[in-house]
């Protein structure tokens, strides 16, 4: 079967390279809290008129794809996840090629249970990441899908990093994302027909060239990036870029060849003019703060709506880890890793399907990780490499798929001239909830 390949579409937008906005919705319908007058439908019902809407367009080949696509997933996917809609994310993300949408699907399932995803609505930020992250969802725009306005250049990366760990930042980002799309399933289920795209703009009022291209911030927002590739395919329905000074047309070239082509093709990149307009075409005045061209504005008179948008600001370094003493219940060990050698600890894993977590630091300099499972065929868990734990602590975990002893290495090997001094919690959570350390 040959699939149609992905093709680039004209862009309006001015002043920077861009893509455009994908496929034009050829009917803009304005939002309002009202229900409608027509009989509330059963879910049975809803969930048909929304696989109606969702392959109507298709031609023969990718409803044939559609089809392979369900059969080979449906071992590895809820019901939920099996609807026509959803499928179609996957298969959209990759041009209709059954074979590469699977092998993407059943690695963001596995990423899922690495990460809890299940629970990750309940879990609880820290303080600095609700104060401090640039972010916020206004309400919905025109098409039904969460607006989010993310105030970038005004968010202190540094300061967040330098606060919480990298994987704590990740964590909340995904938070944000899985919270729009149950606000867009609540709307899904008051309409009657699937909504699962968002509108976002990125502000870059105040952006800094040289906290960009911080390694660790650097490192942070690609890392961002790919998780979002990889896990919410066609979950961006076009990004507005505004704002934007000439030097981010560096940043974006750094950032550029992590993107897929279908996400390039959604984005717009504007300086201070040519957005306004756009904006209030895809999200009403009503819902639009009025700092970016809407009527909204809060209660107190203020333009920005902090509150609903947290506008970053910098953080105080009261909030930096290195100012805190370390978490008491956690059994944190204290080694020194010799110069041209490694320390490996053995953990001990009885049931699988166990989490298996870290957090590290080292006083100076970096320093090589890996975990492997002992006796595997395939033994390398997480490969071998080096870690500037002196400026970031780090933190992560990973699923123990069958029991054995896992090694935890920490590698010095590369460095005949220091030894390094390092702080290790290691833990295993068992399915059931029981924690080991």
């Amino acid at each position: 079967m040959r699939m149609p390949r992905c093709r680039r579409t004209s862009s309006s937008a001015t002043s920077f390279a861009g893509g455009s906005i994908g496929p034009v919705v050829a009917e803009r319908r304005r939002y309002s809290g009202e229900q409608h007058d027509s009989p509330r439908k059963s879910k049975m019902e809803r969930r048909d008129q929304a696989a109606s809407a969702a392959t109507s367009q298709l031609n023969d080949d990718k409803l044939e794809a559609l089809n392979q696509f369900r059969v080979r997933v449906s071992g590895c996917a809820s019901e939920e996840s099996l609807q026509d809609h959803f499928l179609l994310q996957w298969l959209t993300a990759r041009c209709f090629n059954v074979d590469k949408a699977e092998a993407m699907f059943r690695k963001s399932q596995q990423w899922r249970a690495e990460l809890d995803m299940d629970h990750i609505l309940e879990w609880k930020a820290p303080e600095v990441l609700v104060k401090y992250s640039p972010l916020g969802y206004i309400g919905l725009d025109q098409y039904g899908g969460s607006a989010v306005i993310v105030p970038h250049g005004r968010g202190d990366t540094r300061g967040l990093l330098s606060s919480a760990s990298k994987m704590d930042n990740i964590r909340y980002t995904v938070q944000s994302l899985e919270r729009s799309k149950v606000l867009m399933a609540e709307e899904s289920k008051r309409r009657g027909v699937a909504i699962c795209q968002q509108t976002c703009v990125f502000d870059l009022e105040g952006f800094s060239f040289r906290e960009f291209t911080w390694k660790p911030a650097l490192e942070f927002v690609i890392d961002v990036m790919q998780v979002y590739e990889a896990n919410y395919p066609e979950l961006l329905r076009v990004a507005y870029v505004i704002n934007a000074p000439k030097i981010f047309t560096m940043a974006y070239a750094m950032i550029k060849p992590f993107l897929h082509e279908v996400t390039i093709n959604k984005i717009q990149i504007y300086g201070r003019s040519g957005w306004q307009q756009l904006l209030l075409q895809d999200i009403d005045a009503a819902v639009l703060p009025k700092h970016w061209g809407g009527d909204r504005v809060d209660d107190d008179g203020n333009e920005f709506c902090e509150s609903v948008v947290c506008m970053g600001g910098e953080v105080p370094q009261s909030y930096y880890r290195k100012n805190r003493t370390k978490d008491p219940n956690k059994d944190y060990k204290t080694v020194t890793v010799g110069k041209g050698s490694s320390e490996t600890i053995k953990i001990k894993v009885v049931e699988p399907k166990s989490i298996l977590r870290w957090e590290f630091e080292t006083d100076d300099y970096d320093i090589g990780f890996s975990v492997e499972l002992e006796g595997s065929e395939q033994p390398t868990l997480l490969p071998l490499r080096r870690v500037n734990s002196h400026q970031d602590p780090e933190e992560g975990q990973v699923e123990c798929s069958s029991p054995g002893i896992y090694d935890v290495t920490f590698d010095n090997s590369f460095s005949y001239m220091r030894s390094k001094k390092l702080h290790y919690c290691i833990q295993v959570s068992e399915p059931h909830g029981d924690l080991e350390q």
